[in-house]
């Protein structure tokens, strides 16, 4: 979100906040337009859990404001009191999202030095005004489909990047480690990013989530499959360079760079895994102990690779319909 739309959204839930109060005739009206200020979070669900607990802990804090001030009367030394006993409790019971605007609303007992049922009605009713205008600023937060799929892609063409750069160092060496390193951490970026946002989009919606839960999981698998590549890019130093089993292994990975569209199962380059596995069985075996562990590292990316390709089968079988939804089309 930008800091316009933030700006904007919060101006306007205060000022209508503090209007209202005003016109059903509140005392303090002003404190209405800080709790919307407090009230309006980055996700509408967060904004809604925050709005859940400072209304049960608006209750708590009257309670005990009430017994202490009937007690030790209205003073300084009575609001820490309050305040030794409110504190705890909300943490305990998990409303401590309410303790600073909730404790505002009690000074205000203590400066018309009275807990009558009018002025507790005030701070509640107060309290409701500014959670509801923050609710409801909080409905205009703009989609970010668009920007999910955007990043979609440039993660795809990032990661068809990479697996290029690995298909030519398993062929000849001629891409530095140093480059292909550099690519996946600009992948990792893109990645992280497009996970923040996803989960931002799912906390915003209150209705269906799937399409929002598919962007939550393709986050995810995109982020197994580039600690695999890291993974791979450490170990390539160690393998003997134009090996048969090499160019096979590339042309795999060549093969799914070309072919790593969200939509894309990858079921026949699992196909093209197992006829390799058959080329490792059938090869003749290493003559020296350089060859031997060459070979070996070798298998293990093959059955690392192999994993990142198990990783988009499984997500395209699971989630993979979403995306493919009329209703999806339609937005």
């Amino acid at each position: 979100m930008s800091l316009t739309q933030r700006t904007v959204r919060i101006t306007l839930a205060a000022l209508f906040s503090i209007i209202i109060a005003d016109l059903i005739g509140l005392e303090n009206s002003m404190a209405a337009g800080i709790i919307a200020i407090l009230s309006i979070l980055d996700t509408r669900l967060e904004t809604v859990k925050t709005a859940l607990a400072r209304l049960l802990s608006t209750l708590l804090a009257f309670g005990v404001a009430t017994v202490v001030f009937l007690i030790f009367g209205f003073s300084v030394y009575s609001f820490g009191v309050y305040l030794a006993i409110y504190v705890p409790l909300a943490y305990l019971g998990k409303v401590d999202a309410g303790i600073a605007p909730c404790s505002v609303l009690v000074t205000h007992f203590v400066i018309a030095e009275s807990i009558s049922w009018q002025w507790q009605l005030n701070g509640l009713l107060i309290m409701i005004i500014g959670l509801v205008l923050a609710l409801l600023f909080n409905l205009w937060i703009p989609s970010y489909d668009k920007k999910l799929d955007t990043y979609v892609r440039e993660i795809e063409k990032q990661m068809s990047l990479v697996l290029f750069l690995l298909e030519r160092y398993l062929i000849d060496g001629s891409r530095s480690v140093e480059r292909i390193e550099e690519e996946l951490a600009d992948l990792c970026d893109k990645v992280l990013a497009f996970d923040d946002l996803a989960l931002i989009e799912y906390e915003n919606t209150t209705l269906s989530k799937s399409v929002q839960n598919y962007y939550v999981k393709y986050a995810q698998m995109r982020k197994q499959q580039y600690e695999i590549l890291e993974r791979i890019s450490k170990l390539l130093p160690t393998i003997l360079p134009d090996t048969e089993e090499n160019r096979i292994l590339a042309s795999i990975i060549g093969e799914t760079a070309e072919q790593l569209d969200e939509k894309n199962p990858g079921v026949s380059l699992l196909e093209d895994i197992d006829k390799l596995y058959k080329v490792f069985r059938d090869s003749e075996l290493p003559k020296t102990r350089k060859e031997f562990e060459s070979r070996a590292i070798l298998y293990y990316i093959l059955t690392d690779f192999e994993k990142f390709l198990l990783l988009k089968r499984d997500f395209y079988v699971e989630h993979g319909e979403v995306k493919d939804t009329e209703s999806l089309k339609q937005r």
